[in-house]
C-alpha cells in the first residue's frame, strides 16, 4: 500500500485570520491589497509631508558648505539597466528552473522595491536632512536642484535592495556557483559605485549612502526570506490537496491462471 501525506483538517476562523493579518509577500490573495496599499502610502506621504524650517535632531545644526553638482546617475538613466538585469534574471532561471515561482517573485521583487521606498520616505519627510550643497530645501518646499532631503540616499538604498534581492535569486535558483559569485560581485559592486556617485555629487553625505545601503539591504533580505516562507507553504499545501490509496490483489480464476492488478483511489 502506497499513502500519500494525509489531509488536513480545516482550520478554526481565528487561526485563518491570524493567517491572513500575517505579511506573507508573494501571497497572490495578500498582494492585491497590500501593493496597492505600499504605493498609496509612498504617494501620501510625498504629496503631504510638512517642510521644516529646520532638520531634526542629530542634523539641526548642519548647514550646507559645497556647490552643488550635476546627478551623474539619475534614475531616468538608472531605470533601463535595472529592467534589463530584472528581466534577465527572472527570465533566465524561469528557462532553467522547473521550480522557479516566477509571479511569486515577481510581486516579491515590487514588495522590496516599495517598501524601500517607504522606508527612505519616511526618514527623508522626518528628518529633514540638509542636502551638503548650497540652495538647498527650504521652508517653502523641495529644492529645484534635487530630490527633496538628503538623509537617507534613496540611490542607495534602492541600488543595494535591487542587488540583494537578485543575487539571493540567483544563489537559491541557478546551479552554477561561478555564475553565482560573478552576478553578486558585479550587482554589489553596480551598487556601491551609483552610492558612490551621490557623494561625488555632493547630493549626500556619506553617512546617508551608508545606512541608505545597510537598509536596502536588510528590506530585501528579509522581504526575500519572507516570499520563500510563502513559496515553501504553497508546496507543502499543494501536496496535501489529496489522498491516494494503491492496493495491488492477485487471485487465481478456476482455470488455474493467475492475474495481478492492482485498485487506486484518490480522494480530494
Amino acid at each position: 500500500m502506497i499513502y500519500t501525506d494525509p489531509i488536513e483538517p480545516p482550520q478554526d476562523n481565528f487561526q485563518s485570520s491570524l493567517s491572513w493579518m500575517s505579511f506573507n509577500p508573494g501571497d497572490l490573495k495578500q498582494d492585491i491589497v497590500t501593493l496597492p496599499l505600499e504605493g498609496a502610502i509612498i504617494g501620501v506621504m510625498n504629496a503631504f509631508y510638512t517642510p521644516k524650517a529646520n532638520p531634526v535632531w542629530p542634523f539641526n545644526n548642519e548647514y550646507p558648505d559645497l556647490n552643488h553638482s550635476p546627478t551623474s546617475l539619475p534614475g531616468t538613466k538608472l531605470l533601463p539597466y535595472a529592467l534589463g538585469s530584472a528581466t534577465l534574471v527572472l527570465g533566465g532561471l524561469t528557462l532553467t528552473n522547473d521550480n522557479f515561482f516566477l509571479g511569486t517573485h515577481m510581486r516579491g521583487w515590487l514588495h522590496a522595491i516599495l517598501l524601500t521606498e517607504i522606508a527612505t520616505s519616511t526618514a527623508k519627510i522626518s528628518f529633514q536632512r540638509k542636502r551638503p550643497f548650497y540652495d538647498n530645501i527650504n521652508s517653502d518646499g523641495p529644492s529645484t536642484y534635487d530630490n527633496r532631503f538628503s538623509f537617507f540616499s534613496g540611490h542607495s538604498s534602492h541600488a543595494f535592495s535591487f542587488a540583494t534581492y537578485s543575487s539571493a535569486l540567483m544563489f537559491e535558483y541557478s546551479n552554477s556557483q561561478i555564475l553565482n559569485w560573478s552576478y553578486a560581485a558585479l550587482s554589489y559592486s553596480a551598487a556601491t559605485w551609483i552610492a558612490s556617485s551621490r557623494v561625488k555629487d555632493h547630493a549626500h553625505n556619506v553617512s546617508d549612502v551608508v545606512v541608505g545601503g545597510l537598509v536596502g539591504t536588510l528590506i530585501s533580505a528579509a522581504v526575500f526570506y519572507r516570499v520563500e516562507n510563502t513559496i515553501q507553504n504553497k508546496r507543502v499545501s499543494s501536496s496535501k490537496k489529496y489522498e491516494m490509496l494503491a492496493i495491488p490483489y492477485a487471485f487465481n480464476d478456476e482455470n488455474n491462471r493467475s492475474w495481478y492488478g492492482a485498485n487506486f483511489e484518490i480522494k480530494f
